[in-house]
């Protein structure tokens, strides 16, 4: 009963059969009060009914009733409709315990108690279609989700808790001016500040720790060093020209919200070096946005590392994806987005796919490095006109690049550790695969590198590395493949072919099987250092000089890794069959370091040897192939120079070396 009265005393409100509306000021509330009180024992049953209901439905300005919970006003902006004081307890099935939608009479919901709005797909309060209206004072507690308002504008919140196990606060519109809403900061999420901003031009939001975080309609804004935790997470709706640098949001505990961070109706932002982690959707997610910039996150365990909905014209660079089901997602029609240089990876084997096209076009995948769950790189059915080179995709369960879709270009990546290499999917007549181009791919250490589909035609391999015995692990199924363009066919694989003009094409034609195609012009021999090795292929080629103990003067020849995703790759992946006469990497950082190196994915023994920033020699060892164990220097270096194993001692690389610096 207590609970009863505090709420008479909040809202003004009491109950005697009929709800009445009291005068407002203070004397009347404190006489209904007294006179209550004296009476607590012999009305609290009637008093708990009185106030106790079930949900409140409103789906039009005649809705505003009596028997719809409305308690005073006229529904104008001066005396608008005053909805206050309820207990709403929501049956089972139920989806809302306040619905108001499609009216245009101003309200104010004040004072609600709100339990048990337990169904997935619905609120405490939802309100739809408004144009103004108040929500004021209201607790929401053991239910799903807090407040959903919709395509709707001008609504105010202010002192509102609300204890969920979902969304705290959702606001999702059509047009700008559907987010013009002003939210106090007064309300809580899970005991956590709601913050809410529209309208802003210039400013910087720094230092919040939220438990929900909206920047809505503004320009030129700073969001950084913010902290979203275990909430809503950080939505831009309308947002341009914008920074998100270097916040954190991320969940501690299994609330059932969606996405880290996402831009809606947002163009032309930076969106870097931030870490999203553990969030139940997409860690970033762009919808409807164009021209975004996305570089240098961190997206670690989520469902979806990186969502592109219906976006275009967007870099997706440099970004650690770690652990998530599906690593970076293109849907929804996107296209002309550049996804590049990013390393998609989960050692635990808990990712399906590194990388997915599903509605996609015209867009550009390069240089990433993937390594870790089923399936590197898919494009699916309707994936089309995509370009996918320079990538190394390495070490799935399954397979390593996944083709559905058509009319794509697969060029210049490396393929090893896989299942399959190439895979085309059987899609019983359901879609044709046809129109690829797959050029200057190497395949290596795959259990079978290529597998066409029989719905597959008109599709095109060329100047493609097929390693280790490759004619019998390639199987074409399709009709009017072509495995010969412009003269020039496949590698199969040492001693696969004789060239006794010595043309560099084989003699006679390697047959493919079971479609009985033939590769009309195989190529008989490959240099190392001219193939698409993935991102290893696109490295610059240089000269590392050292100086021995003894003074003497080396000159080795070594590929520079001096970007983060380079540094990531290394010999990850790289044929065994080549790696005889290779030139060395040499990994430069940005400064001194204390760091490891591993040899998980290196199918071979390397020594490293490691410099300070003076070109001191630091240390040196030799790493096992495929070992879980890590390598480093002991001391702090910027340096370090992998060659194949042996190497150090041949040519007298030791303690007392030193590197000389360019």
């Amino acid at each position: 009963m207590k609970r009863v009265i505090a709420l008479l005393l909040l809202t003004g409100v009491v109950a005697f059969g009929l709800i009445a509306c009291l005068q407002e000021n203070e004397s009347a509330d404190e006489t209904v009060a007294v006179a209550d009180t004296e009476d607590v024992d012999s009305q609290e049953d009637e008093d708990v009914s009185d106030t106790r209901r079930g949900p409140i439905s409103i789906l039009g300005d005649a809705d505003f009733t009596i028997g719809n919970g409305v308690v005073g006003g006229t529904g104008t902006e001066d005396d608008p409709y005053i909805i206050a004081a309820w207990e709403i307890v929501v049956p089972s099935g139920e989806y809302y315990g306040v619905r108001i939608e499609n009216v245009t009479a101003q309200f104010v919901l004040r004072g609600l108690m709100i339990q048990n709005a337990t169904e997935m797909g619905g609120a405490g309060i939802r309100i739809g279609f408004a144009a103004g209206g108040a929500i004021e004072g209201c607790v929401i507690s053991n239910s799903m989700h807090g407040i959903d308002i919709v395509s709707s504008t001008d609504i105010s919140i202010k002192s509102c808790i609300l204890y969920v196990s979902g969304r705290g606060l959702r606001v999702v519109g059509e047009s700008e001016d559907q987010y013009r809403h002003e939210i106090a900061e007064s309300n809580l999420y899970n005991n956590r500040p709601i913050y809410y901003f529209y309208g802003l031009d210039g400013e910087t939001i720094t230092g919040l720790q939220a438990g929900h975080l909206t920047i809505a309609g503004s320009r030129n804004v700073t969001i950084s060093n913010n902290e979203v935790v275990s909430g809503d997470g950080l939505l831009l709706a309308f947002v341009e020209d914008s920074t998100v640098r270097q916040n954190l949001v991320h969940r501690l505990a299994n609330v059932i919200t969606e996405y880290g961070i996402h831009l809606y109706e947002s163009h032309n932002n930076e969106v870097t070096e931030n870490w999203v982690k553990n969030n139940r959707l997409a860690g970033i997610q762009l919808t409807l946005a164009t021209g975004n910039t996305l570089q240098g996150n961190i997206s670690q365990v989520n469902d979806i590392g990186i969502r592109i909905l219906a976006s275009d014209d967007n870099v997706i660079r440099d970004n650690s994806i770690y652990a998530n089901v599906t690593g970076i997602l293109l849907l929804g029609a996107s296209a002309n987005n550049e996804v590049f240089q990013n390393q998609v990876f989960d050692d635990q084997e808990n990712m399906n796919q590194g990388i997915s096209l599903e509605i996609a076009s015209s867009n550009r995948v390069e240089r990433n490095l993937v390594y870790g769950g089923q399936i590197g790189l898919s494009l699916e059915v309707q994936a089309t006109n995509n370009t996918v080179a320079d990538n190394t995709i390495i070490s799935s369960g399954g397979y390593g690049i996944y083709v559905s879709g058509s009319h794509n270009n697969i060029e210049r990546n490396l393929l090893s550790q896989h299942s399959r290499g190439i895979l085309f999917p059987e899609t019983f007549q359901r879609s044709i695969t046809q129109g690829n181009t797959l050029r200057g791919n190497v395949l290596a250490d795959n259990g079978n590198h290529v597998y066409t589909n029989m719905d597959s035609t008109g599709n095109v391999f060329t100047e493609n590395v097929f390693l280790n015995d490759g004619r019998d692990m390639v199987a074409d199924q399709g009709t009017n493949n072509e495995w010969t363009e412009n003269g020039l066919g496949n590698y199969w694989g040492l001693n696969s072919v004789t060239d006794a003009d010595g043309d560099g094409i084989g003699d006679s034609p390697v047959t493919v099987y079971p479609s009985d195609v033939d590769d009309t012009a195989p190529l008989a021999a490959i240099d190392a250092r001219e193939l698409g090795l993935g991102i290893v292929g696109t490295l610059e080629l240089g000269v590392t000089t050292l100086e021995t103990n003894r003074g003497d003067i080396i000159e080795v020849p070594s590929y520079v890794a001096y970007e983060g995703y380079e540094r990531a790759t290394g010999f990850r992946g790289f044929p065994t069959e080549l790696i005889a006469g290779f030139p060395g990497i040499l990994f430069v950082f940005d400064s001194e370091i204390e760091s490891n190196f591993t040899m998980l994915t290196v199918p071979f023994d390397l020594d490293i040897v490691f410099y300070n920033a003076a070109g001191e020699w630091v240390g040196g060892t030799t790493m096992t192939a495929m070992s879980v164990d890590q390598y480093t220097a002991g001391a702090p270096f910027q340096y370090a120079l992998e060659l194949p194993s042996g190497s150090l001692e041949e040519l007298g690389i030791g303690s007392g070396s030193k590197l000389v610096l360019p």
